[in-house]
């Protein structure tokens, strides 16, 4: 019983090494070498696994009724790490391939910096922050078109559909992350600023 209690942590942590994973092999793969199409998707079923298992240690939290700061904390900054460094890594191997911009990943890193910002304020002053719906549907755009981008890498280069498909995934993801920001704004009221001094 213990052992389940701390389940949904190990989970989390486990994310971690499954991020790191799937970040080294993209890294280095080369996506016009005989091996791209493998590597990359040993990379996809290593993502799909970070990400169930985003989906599973919530799931497990709320069912034995252990959530606490720890997961509601440490869970979204896995999540940023594996998002963060999908889009890096994409905007690093160049928007023809990918479709991602260097701007694209400034306006995500701006977003999430700002939310963990409120969240860290907010958990320090004892209000909690979980997840809401748009983070929720913005963490499934983003991995939707992460997921997408490799896909499209390893089988469906020059392909004009699959280009199209990454292009609308890569743009919806972007902006809808820029908007859900805008959910987390009320927030700011109940937060207590200390003044400068």
């Amino acid at each position: 019983m213990a052992f389940l209690k701390h389940l949904p942590n190990i989970l989390t942590v486990s994310r971690l090494f499954f991020t790191a994973a799937f970040l080294l092999i993209v890294a280095f793969t080369d996506f016009e070498g005989s091996h791209c199409a493998v590597r990359l998707d040993w990379a996809f079923v290593l993502f799909v696994v970070a990400g169930l298992t985003d989906i599973v240690d919530g799931h497990l939290a709320r069912r034995l009724k252990v959530t606490g700061q720890f997961g509601r904390t440490f869970d979204p900054l896995v999540d940023k790490i594996l998002v963060i460094g999908g889009f890096a890594l994409f905007a690093y191997i160049g928007w023809a391939l990918t479709a991602v911009y260097w701007w694209m990943l400034g306006v995500i890193v701006a977003r999430e910096a700002f939310v963990t910002i409120v969240r860290h304020v907010s958990e320090t002053q004892g209000k909690a922050f979980g997840a809401t719906w748009a983070g929720k549907l913005k963490m499934f755009l983003q991995s939707f078109a992460i997921g997408t981008i490799i896909i499209y890498l390893g089988h469906f280069q020059d392909t004009p559909w699959a280009i199209n498909l990454r292009n609308i995934t890569v743009y919806v993801a972007v902006l809808f992350t820029a908007c859900s920001a805008l959910i987390y704004l009320p927030r700011l009221k109940h937060i207590r600023w200390k003044s400068a001094r």
